[in-house]
């Protein structure tokens, strides 16, 4: 298991594991083993720099603010890793990439980054705004679905003149709702617990009251409370919402609050043939490049109702709709091809990461040497870099196929004014990986290599 790889190579100070794992796996490098332990937290108790620099630049978490970066800190083995933790830490993390594409998107939807066009709520607080979305307060609280579905059912502006509502705890309780994430200063968690109550999330308040108590009781200097809940479950009863009745079984036990949220909320439908799918724009807004301009009318493809049609299968718009708003889809196999492209052509980056991911984690049920040509056609070398591997710790079934020996003439040929003494993309990466392998008979395989050259008259 990956995950276990992971975690042994931060112990052990495998840097070149590590590396491979980022590289080419799509691993959570934020995972927490049965002790709450981060491998972050593994790299620096065992004293291993580079790593731990490794593991920063590529986006683990370590904010020295909160109980689980002041972990690392004290854990440290070494001065040199606790001045990393502590000085470079905030450097390192503005020039890291690797940000998990679905938690920018719910902070996106969060923060309205796209100006407040397809909210259709507004709170005022002691005098301050807040713009969000029903749907999203609905699906996530049952506090909001109540209000909504009566006493705020027509209203759009929602006047919250309470003196205990401080705002700062109400921005808290929103990006909960958006994001799963709570977060606030200690020094303001009865405001937090106060307003949390009042939304009836007691299981909630109750993990908060938790993790102050821990935090006191370990030290003085923390003052920022930081707790990530789980957010899929309700994420995915919305893109339920979103179907036609035809895809529910006729024992849906939520069918009825299913019709309801739709007829409150959907602010934007496709047509598929005679199907309607009733979906949000925030989704396809932020998700979706191709959608987004699609629905700012640059194509002429929209009209007053936003409804759009398109000409495209329903079960496979299902995927793609579930993976919008999940960031997870039920792909079988022999899709995965297909939703990829679909991924690549609506401009859906996050689904053409997942469905590499899915290829990758099984390329021994695909053709390597035709995933090597789409991964490289789509950008993806990450899935590139696995189906090469799969290639270099299995080459005698390869090394004789036509469709292989052309891979490689082209590959040389893609080198302009090449000399004798110039490399091959996919030679020099199957060398290292056959290098690297436990799994391949070294000498044969470079003798394998060398004999194919030699009978296409290449040298590399």
């Amino acid at each position: 298991m990956d995950i276990v790889k992971l975690f042994k190579a931060c112990r052990s100070g495998d840097i070149e594991t590590v590396k491979f794992l980022i590289q080419t796996k799509d691993i959570d490098i934020n995972f927490r083993d049965r002790f709450d332990s981060t491998p972050l937290y593994f790299a620096c108790l065992c004293g291993h720099t580079d790593l731990v620099r490794l593991l920063l630049e590529n986006g683990a978490k370590c904010d020295v603010k909160t109980f689980d970066g002041e972990r690392c800190v004290y854990g440290a083995l070494t001065r040199e890793i606790r001045s990393i933790l502590l000085k470079e830490y905030n450097v390192i993390t503005k020039r890291i990439i690797r940000r998990n594409e679905y938690d920018e998107f719910l902070r996106k939807a969060y923060e309205n980054f796209d100006d407040s066009s397809s909210c259709d709520v507004q709170f005022v607080v002691q005098q301050k705004l807040f713009n969000a979305h029903r749907y999203i307060l609905m699906i996530r609280c049952r506090y909001f679905w109540e209000k909504f579905v009566n006493k705020w059912r027509w209203r759009n502006v929602i006047q919250i003149k309470h003196k205990l509502v401080n705002p700062d705890a109400f921005d808290v309780l929103l990006r909960f709702l958006y994001t799963g994430i709570v977060e606030f200063p200690i020094k303001l968690h009865q405001d937090v617990l106060c307003v949390f109550k009042n939304c009836l999330l007691n299981e909630i308040c109750e993990t908060i009251q938790k993790r102050i108590r821990i935090q006191s009781s370990k030290s003085k200097q923390n003052q920022l409370i930081t707790l990530d809940f789980p957010i899929y479950d309700d994420y995915y009863r919305l893109f339920r919402s979103t179907l036609p009745k035809k895809f529910f079984n006729n024992d849906c036990d939520d069918l009825v609050e299913i019709s309801e949220l739709q007829n409150l909320t959907s602010d934007l439908s496709f047509k598929l043939h005679q199907d309607l799918f009733r979906s949000h724009r925030l989704f396809w807004n932020i998700r979706s490049d191709y959608f987004a301009a699609m629905i700012r009318n640059h194509f002429g493809e929209a009209n007053a109702n936003n409804l759009f049609e398109i000409n495209e299968d329903p079960d496979v718009f299902v995927l793609i709709l579930e993976f919008i708003y999940t960031n997870q889809a039920q792909i079988a196999l022999d899709q995965t091809l297909d939703i990829l492209y679909k991924a690549d052509e609506y401009l859906i980056f996050g689904l053409k990461k997942y469905c590499a991911t899915l290829i990758g984690n099984q390329i021994e049920k695909f053709d390597p040497i035709e995933i090597i040509q789409i991964a490289r056609f789509l950008n993806l070398p990450k899935l590139e870099a696995i189906a090469t591997k799969f290639i270099a710790e299995n080459l005698k079934m390869f090394i004789s196929r036509d469709d292989f020996k052309k891979l490689v003439i082209n590959d040389a040929e893609a080198i302009v004014g090449r000399e004798e003494t110039d490399t091959i993309d996919i030679i020099d990466d199957l060398r290292h990986y056959i290098f690297t392998s436990s799994q391949s008979d070294l000498e044969k395989d470079l003798m394998r290599i060398d004999d194919l050259l030699n009978e296409l008259g290449l040298e590399a």
